[in-house]
Order: structure tokens, then C-alpha cells, then sequence
């Protein structure tokens, strides 16, 4: 719990441990399949986020019964199916209630040999620092709401929701990576800045280099949903923003995110070998966003955006 890790480890043996992780939410897109395939991918990451390998689900779902038709609960269900099917994941049950908010999500259970688990403890300076998946989801998802998406600009969202981490995560597995987190409820800062202090480091992002969705900022000036940017008081007293850094583009960097990529600290010579393995691989908005750099002093701060 102090490491902020992104799941529970229970070592079960000398070489072994089981990983376990919940997580559920409130639809962020019109379709129920995808809103399924979406939780799925989501709920699973933060898995691949510990290197390790899910093995079961659980279902968690509660919505207004008789207030929504069956055919919609079934829609959402097989879609987050779907994402089990394709992670190899099996379903063995779940807990459903009546109630009037409409949440869905799922536990999940994997195991991990404990020498090869990744953690976000051990930053070692030097390493540059790779984001898989681009930011904005926040942003998006209140367009959606908006009808303000074309059906191309839908599509791209939705799809990027529901790639599954878990083939980042096995690319970036192959390589020296010496911390691991996903990127979702916390931000992008919010998730790198215990990475920083567990490891006593600074997390230097150059925000020109941060992958974004296509037409975020035209749609940002009129779809710029309140509430999504809630780690901005938790990241404050440790961040440092160049004045120059493009505003816009800094704000996204605090903004909770849906299924959001994997980040990763990886060997500074390993770097763009990893990134070409991450394209081919089919995470293609996959780029070296920063480095791992040296506090200067205790007063330093723990992260840098320039």
C-alpha cells in the first residue's frame, strides 16, 4: 500500500504470488458492448502493470432494474467477455445488485513469479521513460456525451479504450525495465510521482513528446469536463512546470484517465529498440516521453514537465 502498486501481491510460494485487483466505473461511451470491452481492458491492466498474467474475473455490475432493458445488460456483458476471451481470462462468476447507478467493472486474479514482478520502486536514473497510449480520455469521453465526436474520431477512442495492455506489456517485458505502472485514475503525473519518491528520483516529462487523441485540443475548448483533473492538489507541492510548457497540454497531464497505456522506465539504450517492438506489436502511439533524472537536493522536486 505505501508503494501506491497498482495490485495486491500474496506470495503463495518461494517463487510464486498471486495478484489481485478490482475496478469498475460509470459508462463513458453510448454503446454498452464497448462500454463492456472498455471496463474489461481496464480492470485487467493494472495485471500487466505488476508483469504479471491475469487468470480469472469476476464480474461487478449494478444499474436501475426495469429502467434499462435486458438486451442492454447482455450487450455490455458480452462485450466485456470478448476482452476475457482475447486475454485468456476466464470468467468464474461475479456479484450484481439493483441500484440507481449504473456501474460496471471486474476483479481479477493473476499470478506472477515474484524475481520477474515489476513494480513502480525502482526507477533508476538514466532510464527514459516510454507512454504506450495517448491522454484525453476525460475529454473525449465528455464529447461523446456532447454527440460532439465524428464516427472516425468515435471509433479511434473507443478502440484505443479497449486495446488491451497485455501485449505492451509482454513487449516491454523482453527489455530492462526497472519500473512499471499503468496510467488511469491518478493521471499521467499522478501515476508517475510515486514512481519518483519510492525511488528517490525525478520524473522529467517533455510534454512536446506526449502522445495525445487526434483533435483533442480543438475539442477540448468546447467539451472540458469538470472534475476529471482531481490530482492537481495531490501533485502540486512536487511538480515543477517550465513557464514555456503549453498549458493545455499541461493540464491533460493531470486528468484521470479510462484504460489508459502502460509507463515504463526502461534502459536509456533499449529505449528505441522497445519502442519499434511496441509499434509491431500494435501499440503504435507508443514514443519516449522523458527521462529518469537526479534530485538535485531533499528540496528538489519529484516531478518536471518542460
Amino acid at each position: 500500500m505505501e508503494t501506491f502498486d497498482d495490485a495486491g501481491v500474496y506470495k503463495i510460494s518461494k517463487n510464486k504470488a498471486i495478484i489481485q485487483t478490482v475496478d469498475f466505473f460509470f459508462p463513458i461511451v453510448n454503446d454498452p458492448r464497448d462500454f463492456g470491452r472498455v471496463a474489461a481492458a481496464n480492470s485487467l491492466s493494472d495485471v500487466w502493470a505488476m508483469g504479471a498474467k491475469p487468470l480469472t474475473a469476476m464480474n461487478v455490475l449494478a444499474y436501475p432494474a426495469g429502467k434499462i432493458p435486458v438486451e442492454i445488460i447482455e450487450d455490455l456483458l458480452i462485450g466485456g467477455s470478448e476482452k476475457l476471451k482475447e486475454a485468456g481470462v476466464v470468467l468464474v462468476g461475479g456479484h450484481t445488485q439493483e441500484q440507481e447507478t449504473f456501474i460496471y467493472g471486474m476483479s481479477i486474479t493473476g499470478i506472477a513469479k515474484i524475481d520477474k514482478l515489476k513494480t513502480n520502486s525502482n526507477a533508476r536514473i538514466g532510464d527514459l521513460i516510454i507512454l504506450t497510449k495517448p491522454l484525453g480520455t476525460g475529454v473525449m469521453s465528455s464529447a461523446v456525451s456532447g454527440d460532439g465526436l465524428t464516427d472516425e474520431q468515435y471509433k479511434n477512442f473507443v478502440e484505443t479504450m479497449y486495446r488491451l495492455n497485455k501485449y505492451a506489456s509482454e513487449t516491454l517485458l523482453k527489455f530492462d525495465i526497472s519500473a512499471l505502472t499503468d496510467v488511469t485514475g491518478f493521471g499521467l503525473l499522478g501515476h508517475s510521482l510515486p514512481i519518483a519518491r519510492n525511488a528517490n528520483v525525478k520524473i522529467c516529462i517533455d510534454v512536446e513528446k506526449v502522445p495525445f487523441f487526434p483533435d483533442l485540443f480543438e475539442l477540448m475548448e468546447k467539451y472540458n469536463p469538470k472534475g476529471v483533473c482531481k490530482t492537481t492538489e495531490y501533485i502540486e507541492p512536487y511538480t515543477y512546470i517550465n513557464k514555456k510548457a503549453d498549458e493545455r497540454k499541461v493540464n491533460i497531464l493531470s486528468e484521470a484517465q479510462t484504460s489508459g497505456g502502460l509507463l515504463a522506465c526502461i534502459r536509456a539504450d533499449q529505449a528505441e529498440k522497445a519502442v519499434k517492438a511496441l509499434h509491431r506489436a500494435g501499440d503504435t502511439t507508443s514514443v519516449v516521453i522523458g527521462k529518469v533524472c537526479k534530485r538535485k537536493s531533499k528540496k528538489d522536486y519529484y516531478l518536471y514537465v518542460k
